[in-house]
Protein backbone atom coordinates (compact mmCIF):
# COMPACT_ATOMS: atom_id res chain seq x y z
CA UNK A 1 0.00 0.00 0.00
CA UNK A 2 1.19 3.49 -0.86
CA UNK A 3 1.24 6.14 1.52
CA UNK A 4 -0.44 9.05 1.31
CA UNK A 5 1.23 12.49 0.61
CA UNK A 6 0.25 16.14 0.48
CA UNK A 7 1.99 18.23 -2.01
CA UNK A 8 1.22 21.66 -0.43
CA UNK A 9 2.58 23.21 -3.25
CA UNK A 10 0.18 21.28 -5.69
CA UNK A 11 -2.93 20.92 -3.76
CA UNK A 12 -6.14 23.48 -4.65
CA UNK A 13 -6.91 25.11 -1.76
CA UNK A 14 -10.25 25.35 -2.48
CA UNK A 15 -10.61 21.37 -3.47
CA UNK A 16 -8.77 21.13 0.27
CA UNK A 17 -11.97 23.47 1.96
CA UNK A 18 -14.37 21.33 -0.18
CA UNK A 19 -12.92 18.10 1.89
CA UNK A 20 -12.68 19.86 4.56
CA UNK A 21 -16.52 21.04 4.83
CA UNK A 22 -17.27 17.57 4.27
CA UNK A 23 -15.35 15.88 7.08
CA UNK A 24 -16.19 19.12 9.62
CA UNK A 25 -19.80 19.63 8.70
CA UNK A 26 -19.85 23.43 7.38
CA UNK A 27 -17.88 25.96 6.03
CA UNK A 28 -16.74 28.51 8.49
CA UNK A 29 -13.84 31.22 8.52
CA UNK A 30 -11.45 28.72 11.64
CA UNK A 31 -11.72 25.59 9.30
CA UNK A 32 -10.19 27.55 6.60
CA UNK A 33 -7.60 28.53 9.11
CA UNK A 34 -6.55 25.97 10.50
CA UNK A 35 -6.62 24.18 6.32
CA UNK A 36 -3.98 27.15 5.59
CA UNK A 37 -2.03 26.54 9.16
CA UNK A 38 -1.72 23.10 8.22
CA UNK A 39 -0.59 23.70 4.92
CA UNK A 40 1.88 26.87 5.72
CA UNK A 41 3.47 23.56 7.93
CA UNK A 42 3.73 21.11 5.34
CA UNK A 43 5.39 23.65 3.31
CA UNK A 44 7.74 25.26 5.71
CA UNK A 45 8.93 21.91 7.33
CA UNK A 46 8.96 20.19 3.70
CA UNK A 47 6.47 17.23 4.85
CA UNK A 48 4.45 14.88 3.35
CA UNK A 49 1.78 14.78 5.89
CA UNK A 50 0.44 12.04 7.24
CA UNK A 51 2.71 10.00 9.13
CA UNK A 52 6.74 12.53 8.79
CA UNK A 53 4.82 15.48 10.67
CA UNK A 54 3.04 15.75 14.50
CA UNK A 55 1.11 18.85 15.80
CA UNK A 56 0.79 20.20 18.91
CA UNK A 57 -2.02 22.00 18.94
CA UNK A 58 -3.56 24.48 21.78
CA UNK A 59 -7.19 25.39 20.71
CA UNK A 60 -8.99 23.60 23.50
CA UNK A 61 -12.27 22.08 22.24
CA UNK A 62 -14.53 24.49 22.52
CA UNK A 63 -15.56 26.08 18.80
CA UNK A 64 -14.79 27.64 17.35
CA UNK A 65 -11.06 27.90 18.16
CA UNK A 66 -11.49 24.00 17.91
CA UNK A 67 -12.70 24.34 14.55
CA UNK A 68 -9.32 24.58 13.63
CA UNK A 69 -8.29 21.03 14.04
CA UNK A 70 -10.46 19.94 11.88
CA UNK A 71 -8.56 22.03 9.53
CA UNK A 72 -5.14 20.85 10.70
CA UNK A 73 -6.58 17.27 10.42
CA UNK A 74 -7.57 17.22 6.73
CA UNK A 75 -4.78 19.70 5.81
CA UNK A 76 -1.89 17.60 7.26
CA UNK A 77 -3.28 14.11 7.80
CA UNK A 78 -2.36 14.17 11.76
CA UNK A 79 -5.71 12.62 12.98
CA UNK A 80 -6.48 11.71 16.81
CA UNK A 81 -7.19 8.39 15.50
CA UNK A 82 -2.85 8.04 14.77
CA UNK A 83 -1.96 10.02 17.69
CA UNK A 84 0.22 12.25 15.78
CA UNK A 85 -1.93 15.47 17.00
CA UNK A 86 -2.58 16.50 20.63
CA UNK A 87 -4.61 18.64 21.62
CA UNK A 88 -4.27 21.03 24.77
CA UNK A 89 -5.59 24.42 25.78
CA UNK A 90 -8.87 23.43 27.35
CA UNK A 91 -8.13 26.21 30.27
CA UNK A 92 -6.62 28.79 28.29
CA UNK A 93 -7.33 27.76 24.24
CA UNK A 94 -5.24 29.96 21.89
CA UNK A 95 -4.61 30.16 18.02
CA UNK A 96 -1.57 28.27 17.95
CA UNK A 97 0.04 25.10 17.21
CA UNK A 98 3.12 23.56 16.92
CA UNK A 99 4.38 21.28 14.37
CA UNK A 100 7.23 18.76 14.18
CA UNK A 101 8.75 17.09 11.38
CA UNK A 102 9.35 13.71 12.69
CA UNK A 103 12.18 12.68 10.11
CA UNK A 104 14.04 15.89 10.32
CA UNK A 105 15.29 18.12 13.49
CA UNK A 106 12.74 20.52 12.40
CA UNK A 107 10.06 22.18 13.95
CA UNK A 108 7.50 25.62 13.52
CA UNK A 109 5.53 27.46 15.94
CA UNK A 110 2.22 28.84 13.79
CA UNK A 111 -0.07 31.36 15.60
CA UNK A 112 -3.06 33.67 14.61
CA UNK A 113 -1.97 37.16 13.60
CA UNK A 114 -3.26 39.24 16.59
CA UNK A 115 -7.44 40.54 16.62
CA UNK A 116 -8.01 37.80 14.22
CA UNK A 117 -9.81 35.42 16.52
CA UNK A 118 -12.43 38.63 17.06
CA UNK A 119 -12.26 39.57 13.49
CA UNK A 120 -13.49 35.90 12.49
CA UNK A 121 -15.97 35.70 14.62
CA UNK A 122 -18.04 38.64 13.80
CA UNK A 123 -20.14 37.99 10.82
CA UNK A 124 -21.67 35.69 8.44
CA UNK A 125 -19.48 32.22 8.58
CA UNK A 126 -19.08 31.42 4.87
CA UNK A 127 -18.61 35.44 3.82
CA UNK A 128 -15.44 35.08 6.51
CA UNK A 129 -14.00 31.55 5.53
CA UNK A 130 -13.70 32.86 1.95
CA UNK A 131 -12.19 36.09 3.44
CA UNK A 132 -9.64 33.81 4.86
CA UNK A 133 -8.93 31.65 1.97
CA UNK A 134 -8.31 35.36 0.40
CA UNK A 135 -5.73 36.56 3.02
CA UNK A 136 -2.23 36.25 2.56
CA UNK A 137 -0.36 34.03 5.17
CA UNK A 138 1.51 37.09 6.35
CA UNK A 139 -1.94 38.49 7.08
CA UNK A 140 -3.00 35.34 8.79
CA UNK A 141 -0.24 34.29 10.80
CA UNK A 142 3.23 35.09 12.64
CA UNK A 143 5.91 32.01 12.44
CA UNK A 144 8.86 30.53 13.79
CA UNK A 145 10.98 27.94 11.55
CA UNK A 146 13.29 26.21 14.20
CA UNK A 147 15.73 23.03 14.11
CA UNK A 148 14.94 20.50 17.18
CA UNK A 149 17.93 21.10 19.13
CA UNK A 150 17.11 25.19 19.56
CA UNK A 151 14.13 23.68 21.42
CA UNK A 152 14.24 24.53 25.04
Amino acid sequence: MELQAIDPARVRLEELVECGVRFHGHLGPFLVLGLRMGLLALRELDCRGHFDLEAQVEMGTTPPLSCMIDGIQVATGCTLGKGNIRVAGHGQPRPRATFTNTKDAKWLEVELQPGLVERFREGEPEALAHEAMRMSEEELFRWELRMQMQRR
